[in-house]
């Protein structure tokens, strides 16, 4: 019995490649600059805006690994500070994201796995948002699926070479975000399970030794980013609790609910013993599996034990390897060029389903806002936010009004502002809990006027009177 798969031709699949490709750089790239940055944003910005070392000193007081903010300050000394260049590395990384992936699913399933694993990508409404993010999860997912493919290579032939490119492309990916490590860890254990499974201990060594490769190269940072782990136990985080709905919840945003029962498939077309049609990559299906569901289960184990780090955006690097499974289950029946045609129809009506319902809110636009503020503004005023963490927004739109800012209300705080200065208390909370906010003030400033702004209201307090 033939088993092949009808594959297309290669100057089809090039030339379809070149389709979805300019079809990634339409969706990722206009509109840059249309939506104003958001508090996170806006943090990306005010860690770039320096030197060099300014950047590593910044980012090393935050969260996560640099990498990203080393390419937004390239992209800011090449062509300034706006709201486009912040997030011109983004969707650099977006479309390149989708070509690798499409080499990537080549190589595991064919030409056909390829093209409908870079087309779902490109039409995947989540990674399209998060090209357009001035963050680093664009980068979190391109990493990952340039380390995998590295991996196959390696799994492929094993070779001195290829295991020396698998470590140097695990480095970019525990620098992109510190779900970058669970990512890694979930791609090395299927290479692992892979290797030994074949017993080629020769194999092995190699791993291991390009596996310590990128351990090293993390160490200065990982040491930094232990601490600051230990500041987030010690003080909370702001991520819920990973009960089954939550869990749940995240993972529907990364893949849509529209892939839900085809999720539920995937197992049973995979390891179902088929006659009509090819199978994986031999190493490729456990490399895909670990990928898709180590990096939530790591995720999961410290939320529990430790603190709640589980969260949708944080899992896009598992992304790329879900949708290279979803390729694979998609054509695991097909074998006719009619049967691959078919499937791939399929494929593209889901694909542009994600991409029309995406559930991603547009961006606040803050720039009527600070446009407001900064008419109404005296030299001498401070200013006080319902959401203190904004500030980070006033400082790229307006770092002069910044100048005096309260971070919090409280009578201490109200004290310590000169007696002649007004305080303006910018209120974007739920109009219930505004009352509450600006009670402190209300009892030791008087109220000279409120006016609503966009998405909010101004509230206006006086100076103290003498005496």
């Amino acid at each position: 019995m033939n088993l092949a798969r009808y594959e297309p031709p290669a100057s089809v699949s090039r030339a379809l490649l070149v389709v979805i490709l300019v079809v990634a750089v339409l969706l990722r790239f206009p509109g840059l600059g249309e939506q104003s940055l958001w508090r996170d944003e806006a943090a990306t910005w005010l860690q770039v805006n320096g030197s060099l070392a300014d950047v590593i000193a910044r980012t090393a007081t935050d969260n996560y690994p640099p990498l990203y903010n080393l390419l937004a300050w390239i992209s800011v000394q090449l062509f300034g500070g706006a709201e486009w260049v912040l997030r011109l590395p983004s969707a650099v990384l977006g479309v390149l994201n989708v070509a690798l992936l499409y080499g990537l699913g080549t190589r595991i399933g064919g030409r056909g796995v390829g093209l409908i694993a870079a087309a779902l990508l490109t039409l995947s409404g989540y990674h399209v948002w998060y090209s357009q993010e001035a963050r680093m999860y664009a980068l979190l997912a391109c990493t990952a699926t340039a380390h995998a493919w590295a991996v196959v290579h390696f799994l492929d032939r094993p070779r001195a070479a290829r295991a020396l490119l698998l470590g140097l492309s695990g480095i970019p990916l525990v620098y992109a975000h510190p779900y970058g490590a669970l990512t890694w860890v979930g791609i090395g254990f299927g290479a692992l399970w892979t290797i030994v499974q074949r017993r080629d201990w020769r194999s092995l060594l190699q791993l291991v030794l390009a596996e310590l490769l990128v351990v090293l190269s993390f160490v200065p940072w990982g040491l930094i980013l232990i601490g600051r782990a230990k500041s987030i136990a010690d003080q909370g985080f702001w991520i819920g609790e990973p009960t089954p709905a939550y869990i749940l919840l995240q993972w529907r945003k990364v893949t849509s609910a529209l892939y839900i029962l085809l999720v539920l498939a995937i197992p049973f077309l995979i390891f179902l013993r088929r006659r009509n049609g090819p199978g994986p990559a031999a190493g490729a299906l456990p490399l895909l599996l670990s990928w898709t569901l180590v990096p939530s289960i790591l995720g999961i184990i410290a939320s529990v034990l430790v603190e709640p780090v589980f969260f949708d955006r944080y899992l896009i690097g598992s992304l790329p390897g879900f949708l290279v499974l979803f390729a694979l289950a998609l054509l695991m029946p097909a074998r006719t060029s009619r049967q691959v045609v078919l499937a791939s129809a399929v494929a593209l009506v889901v694909a542009v389903a994600t991409l029309l319902f995406a559930d991603a809110k547009p961006r606040q636009d803050w720039r009527p806002t600070i446009a407001e503020l900064r008419a109404i503004s005296q030299p001498d005023d401070c200013l006080a936010m319902s959401y203190p963490w904004d500030r980070s927004v006033l400082d790229y739109y307006a770092p002069q009004l910044g100048a005096c800012f309260m971070s919090a209300i409280d009578p201490g705080s109200i004290a310590a502002v000169p007696a002649s200065a007004r305080i303006i208390y910018l209120a974007m909370q739920p109009s219930d809990e505004v009352a509450a906010a600006v009670a402190p003030l209300a009892r030791l400033r008087p109220l000279l006027t409120t006016r609503p702004v966009h998405n909010g209201e101004l509230y206006i307090f006086g100076p103290l009177s003498p005496g």
